[in-house]
């Protein structure tokens, strides 16, 4: 199906999310002199991009002999909420439509955002009718509605929405290599070397001005985050310095993103268990050395072993990533992965589905990881498997650019869930954010706003501007 899209709304980057979705089966022809789809919003005042908030607007959408059109009451809508009303009904037009020419059904429907869960949490907060509005509204199908409503269940006792608590983030963003399938900004390590020693020795002293913060700001700390890039790609003696600058923040969790095999030692465990980390990740992403060599993990599947091994002799909560649709892997090769890692018994398991991002080397190699039916295959095979070995899924998210627009899901074993994840991806905590790249949050609650403040992306830029960071941050939060 080759679609050339005309719309009189500035919606047009939302609907080629919805047309993204149904990639291969649809091809979006640019500068085409004739358009055969057509999305028009009208109002009595005029098109939605310019009107003064009417109380209806008229949703057309046309193809060929294809016509639907409905009518959305509006009235009394702020024009945000009014502009956000219409894009939605917007886009599950333009669904049905895709859905019906290409014979294409998506698990997740013309749900398209990064958060299902917290909108499930919201309406059904709101409403009351959420697994109503996922099914009949957004057209996500039974299974993925369980799932969603599953894991909203199974945050009970962790989801909160208290203004007085708080995360804290540290970001070390290096890694040994990139990984092909990599877009965040993250630097390797043997071309920065030169700036390690002073980003640590900066880093520290952020850290040590946030502490203060929270003592000031009287948040309560509900878990420490340790994230990159890899922080474990530092030396034993730098990695040492900066965990041994955390302690001292009471909280529930205190988590170490550890990763890479290869970048694990006894003395980074030793400094981790001195420091009280609670929970640390070693992720395969899979268990097949052809792949790992071909996505630049540098290291082999006998490491994975080897280190999970050594790290299971610490008290030590321990999640494994996992990875589906990575290139040149066939079903069998990610069931094996998914396997051994329930071999394993790790306490936690998260899946994640490839997600082809700007920046990336697969995106730069041009890889097509679309397609519906292997990535569904994979996915609901390591969800069957998972829980099958007693694990209940516990937090999710989505990503643009996903194989069959999936999703990344954590599972956990019994009261193992990582609380941070669930705060960070149901948004419902402020956080307070350490590091080059590192994003500060306050949530309002009461006033149904989040505001955010961003430190530099690059570890030179993050350099020179430590006093600002400083600065800014302390009238952040003050």
């Amino acid at each position: 199906m080759e679609l050339r899209l005309t719309t009189n709304t500035s919606f047009e980057l939302d609907f080629m999310d919805i047309i993204r979705l149904f990639s291969p089966h649809v091809t979006v022809v640019e500068d085409a002199e004739e358009c055969n789809v057509s999305i028009v919003c009208e109002s009595g005042q005029g098109s939605i991009s310019d009107y003064s908030i009417p109380e209806k607007v008229k949703i057309t959408v046309a193809y060929a002999d294809y016509t639907q059109s409905e009518i959305v009451d509006i009235k009394g809508f702020g024009e945000i909420k009014a502009k956000s009303e219409v894009k939605r009904v917007s886009k599950v037009m333009l669904y049905d439509l895709l859905s019906e020419k290409t014979n294409v059904s998506l698990p997740y429907g013309s749900l398209t955002g990064i958060r299902p869960t917290k909108l499930y949490h919201e309406r059904e907060a709101s409403d009351g009718d959420a697994y109503e509005y996922f099914t009949d509204f957004m057209r996500v199908n039974e299974d993925t509605t369980k799932l969603i409503r599953e894991i909203c269940d199974n945050q009970a006792g962790i989801y909160s929405l208290n203004e007085g608590e708080a995360d804290f983030f540290v970001n070390i963003p290096i890694c040994v290599s990139r990984c092909s399938y990599c877009s965040f900004i993250s630097a390797e390590l043997g071309r920065i070397k030169h700036w390690v020693a002073p980003y640590v020795a900066q880093l520290i002293r952020e850290i040590e001005s946030c502490k203060k913060l929270v003592i000031d700001s009287g948040y309560k700390i509900r878990s420490i985050y340790v994230g990159g890039g890899t922080p474990t790609s530092l030396s034993e003696a730098d990695f040492d310095a900066v965990i041994s600058a955390i302690v001292g923040i009471e909280c529930d969790e205190f988590t170490v993103e550890a990763g890479r095999p290869d970048t694990i030692t006894r003395a980074k465990l030793d400094t981790m268990a001195r420091c009280g980390v609670t929970r640390i990740s070693i992720n395969p992403q899979t268990f097949n050395d052809k792949t790992l060599a071909t996505v630049g993990r540098n290291h082999t599947s006998s490491m994975i072993y080897d280190v999970y091994k050594m790290a299971r002799e610490y008290d030590f909560d321990i999640n494994m990533d996992l990875i589906a649709m990575l290139p040149d892997e066939s079903f069998d090769d990610f069931k094996y992965s998914v396997d051994e890692a329930i071999k394993l018994a790790p306490d936690n398991i998260t899946v994640h589905t490839l997600a082809i991002k700007k920046g990336s080397g697969l995106k730069l190699a041009s890889y097509d990881n679309y397609g519906v039916d292997l990535p569904t295959k994979m996915v609901d095979y390591s969800r069957r498997a998972i829980e099958g070995a007693g694990y209940t899924p516990y937090y999710m998210y989505k990503q643009k650019y996903m194989s069959g627009n999936l999703d990344n899901t954590g599972y956990m074993k019994d009261g193992k869930a990582c609380i941070y994840n669930i705060d960070i991806m149901e948004e419902t905590h402020t956080i307070i954010a350490t590091g080059a790249g590192g994003i500060s949050k306050r949530v309002f609650h009461s006033e149904g706003r989040i505001e955010r403040l961003a430190n530099p992306k690059g570890i030179d830029v993050y350099m020179e501007r430590e006093e600002k960071i400083l600065s800014d941050k302390k009238n952040f939060f003050s």
